[in-house]
């Protein structure tokens, strides 16, 4: 195959791409709106349903989830070690936790004006 071939290849999957996320926005769009109205009604019912064949029901309470800038945690650990206070540096870095993320396509849109 050539390169012209390739590109003409790409933007016609481009574009069923496009035609396809046009879709999941109308359908998240709906969804939205179906969860919104069974929120209602589950409020109605006292935060918590069952519906047989459909499952449980349950209005979650909010929650305050805690969390740390990785960035400014990194930054402490060197000055903390940069002041001579490697125990607690190394005390702090015993927690650090690190994952990989697998490689993929990324595609970043034009904007559309």
């Amino acid at each position: 195959m050539n390169q012209q071939n390739d590109y003409t290849i790409l933007a016609s999957l481009c574009n069923d791409l496009g035609e396809v996320e046009d879709q999941l926005t109308e359908l998240n769009a709906e969804r939205e709106r179906l969860r919104a109205a069974i929120s209602e009604v589950v409020e109605r019912l006292g935060g918590k349903a069952e519906l047989r064949g459909f499952g449980t029901l349950q209005i979650a309470s909010p929650t305050i989830v805690a969390s740390y800038d990785r960035k400014g945690v990194d930054q402490l650990v060197s000055e903390l070690r940069a002041a001579g206070n490697d125990m607690i540096a190394d005390a702090i870095e015993e927690y650090r936790k690190e994952t990989m993320r697998t490689g993929g396509l990324r595609i970043m849109r034009e904007r559309s004006e």
